[in-house]
């Protein structure tokens, strides 16, 4: 914890001085925070926004001095401690307003992180955002987009899809099936966010046990640690050409003495969207979103209550097989939450949570006529005891999956209890980090009439599980450079899909078939980190390698070598391979099976500062390779490189995004090449008290892009030239 301290006199080796103002009134600025990172020496400013800072000789040559006051944006200033006095004039601080930050209530936040987690807030969120939360991370490093069209785009971190990372909203589970299959979207308004970060490392097992590609944690606009001291309205606008989307939300927080309610309204409509060659039928999309939270504000606590209502109609585009029309999938989420936080003394502990979510998730498919539902009933229970450094939880999930319609995979119930740690200490000059995941998972399917066609029904019972995830990890700073290390081994159990499914799954263009006899899903996993960081300059190497001795994967059992004509008899009827009769015409089969894999990767920053300007440069890398078929991996992302170019005033905001995608011919068994592409997107954003707009111009060359993650790739390629605006205010 940051202790902050005001006139104290040390035996004086360094003083540190300035005066904080505000960048557009240049009016001084009084209690502002002024810090030493990960040291016990602070200040505050003065009413006439000045500051001076007394060190004494224990810091090493250079230090972070951190600037932090509510409602501005904060500010890292690199020290060099070789000089005993310094003096840094005027010190500009940018309003914040637009955030919604006013007043953090019981706030312990912790510093702990990784050279390789990643953060998008603010700005540099509103220079990236996009339809949904996998196209808005999707210039970042070693992430890809794995899709069946826009609105079911879904991230890829490293390699990883489905459930080998998390995705959480505000540190809750998500609640929906979209890491079950890539045709499920992620139900997640990404105008709702305020931040996203990527947590890696021993900290990722606080959230789940199944996190070696990371964890995804969104922040949300009206946060309950969140309390306005005025009635607040934001509203933001926006829409993009390349599919002739227009969305737009509205908050309102209203406080009541201690009470605080707020509501959030949000609606987005898109057609289908357009590439250089031409439109894809049935990729539209239609969401509405509503969102009410009551707040009660105690001394030391507070409670809080959130109801959700979540919809969305989509569409997924036709094939020459399966469904030669197209799905349209009708989605509904529900939401009930409860959230208690009190501030409490308990030996090192400080903080107590305890959080109740029910989440009630349905969707209907339709080809023509109902053909396929899938309904999810979730309670989550959570408990946390933390302090700065140490995290002590306990996790209840109960899930029933109620299937229905063309669909055979049987109603089943799932309960998952885990208990879960995470300490870090400091021991001579290295930060130590351990944690730990331990878990028991039952998974209870319902009896299934000897339904299925490909399963033994015998097979078809009742599954226990008992899994221990743990992580162990140092830090250590020195003069301008950190270092980290640590090794993880996660144990994920199989989804309820991968273990019974028997049917066809139309959204996906697959007739899937499970294994009754998985085992847990296994990965050890290591990664190493260096930094060096100077006042301008900063540059980072991170290295990653997981083995898995047993990874699922769901593949196809063989393809068809001869061209189908659409009216003939299908050259390959009869085959083992595909299955006839579901829904308009015929499905490849998949088969679910569990082979000897290892990821790795490398991740490389370069980022340059001065003044207004900044650079950025970042190549990333990973390679898949299937240990056991001697292929490599299917649906790996492909080399990237990116040079980001900003340059800022006090209300304006330039910057070009180049882009080079490598091609990909490292390919899995059944996988087509995906040649490279060099995109160019420019991005400006005017800033003016409360108002905030953003434009991005993305592709600009109109270039021919293939995602090699797209499922749709053989039929269209990536959107072209398009542009993309948002206008937020505040009042």
């Amino acid at each position: 914890m940051y202790v902050i301290c005001l006139g104290i006199s040390f035996s004086q080796a360094y003083s540190i001085s300035g005066v904080i103002l505000d960048a557009e009134t240049k009016i001084p600025i009084s209690n502002t925070n002024i810090y030493i990172k990960e040291s016990d020496f602070g200040t505050s400013s003065n009413k006439q926004g000045y500051f001076v800072l007394y060190l004494n000789s224990q810091l090493d040559n250079d230090a972070d001095l951190i600037v932090k006051m509510i409602g501005y944006e904060s500010q890292t200033i690199r020290l060099d401690l070789s000089k005993y006095k310094i003096d840094l004039g005027e010190i500009y601080l940018i309003n914040k307003s637009l955030e919604l930050k006013s007043i953090h209530v019981h706030s312990h936040e912790d510093e702990s992180s990784q050279i390789s987690d990643l953060s998008l807030s603010g700005q540099a969120l509103s220079n990236n955002l996009a339809s949904n939360v996998a196209m808005t991370l999707s210039n970042q490093p070693n992430i890809g987009v794995n899709s069946f069209g826009v609105a079911t785009s879904k991230p890829v971190l490293r390699g990883y899809s489905g459930d080998r990372f998390l995705l959480i909203k505000d540190g809750s589970k998500m609640g929906d099936l979209s890491q079950s299959s890539i045709d499920h979207v992620i139900t997640l308004d990404v105008t709702e966010v305020s931040d996203i970060e990527i947590i890696r490392g021993p900290k990722s097992l606080v959230y789940g046990p199944n996190v070696v590609g990371g964890v995804i944690n969104t922040s949300l606009y009206g946060d309950s640690k969140i309390r306005v001291d005025k009635f607040l309205r934001q509203i933001l606008l926006g829409g993009q050409s390349f599919n002739s989307e227009i969305y737009g939300n509205m908050m309102l927080f209203l406080p009541i003495k201690d009470n605080q309610i707020s509501i959030f309204l949000s609606n987005r409509n898109a057609k289908n969207q357009t590439s250089p060659i031409g439109e894809l039928d049935n990729t539209y999309s239609e969401t509405f979103n509503y969102k009410l939270g009551f707040t009660r504000y105690y001394k030391n606590s507070y409670i809080n209550f959130i109801i959700e209502d979540f919809n969305i109609d989509y569409g997924i585009p036709p094939s020459s097989g399966g469904h030669v029309n197209g799905v349209d999938i009708e989605l509904t989420k529900k939401t009930f939450q409860i959230n208690y936080h009190e501030d409490i003394s308990f030996y090192s502990l400080n903080q107590f949570d305890l959080r109740y979510n029910f989440i009630d998730y349905g969707h209907k498919e339709f080809e023509n006529l109902f053909s396929v539902g899938l309904s999810k009933n979730t309670h989550n229970f959570k408990i946390d005891f933390k302090s700065s450094d140490l995290i002590i939880g306990l996790e209840l999930n109960y899930e029933q999956f109620l299937p229905n319609g063309f669909y055979w995979t049987p109603v089943t119930d799932e309960i998952d209890l885990s208990a879960y740690g995470f300490y870090e200490e400091e021991f001579n000059g290295f930060n130590l980090l351990n944690s730990f995941r331990l878990g028991y998972l039952a998974i209870s399917p319902q009896e299934s009439n000897g339904s299925f066609s490909n399963l033994d029904n015998e097979e078809v019972k009742r599954k226990d599980f008992k899994y221990l995830s743990t992580s162990l990890g140092v830090k250590r700073f020195f003069n301008r450079v950190e270092i980290n290390a640590w090794f993880i081994n996660t144990m994920r159990a199989p989804q309820i899909e991968e273990l019974f499914s028997d049917g066809p799954h139309l959204g996906s263009y697959s007739y899937e078939i499970g294994e009754p006899n998985l085992e847990l899903e296994r990965i050890y996993g290591v990664e190493s980190s260096a930094r060096y960081k100077s006042i301008h300059f900063e540059s980072s190497l991170t290295m990653f390698y997981n083995y898995s001795p047993y990874y699922y994967q769901m593949s196809k059992i063989g393809e068809c070598q001869e061209e189908f004509v659409a009216g003939e008899t299908h050259p390959c009827y009869g085959a083992d391979f595909i299955e006839f009769g579901s829904g308009d015409g015929w499905l490849y089969k998949y088969k679910t099976e569990g082979v000897q894999s290892v990821i790795k990767g490398l991740e490389f920053n370069l980022n340059y500062n001065h003044k207004n300007f900044n650079i950025a440069y970042n190549f990333s890398l990973a390679r898949g390779d299937d240990l056991t078929n001697e292929l490599p991996l299917s649906y790996m992302n492909p080399d990237k490189q990116n040079v980001i170019i900003n340059y800022k005033t006090k209300v304006m905001s330039y910057e070009f995004c180049f882009t080079k995608i490598h091609s990909q011919n490292r390919l899995g068994e059944f996988e087509t090449f995906t040649p490279g592409t060099f995109l160019t997107d420019f991005i400006i954003t005017h800033t003016y008290r409360k108002h905030s707009t953003t434009l991005q111009i993305n592709n600009i060359f109109d270039e021919i892009h293939y995602n090699h993650l797209s499922r749709i790739k053989d039929l269209t390629p990536e959107p072209g030239a398009s542009v993309h605006l948002i206008y937020k205010v505040i009042f």
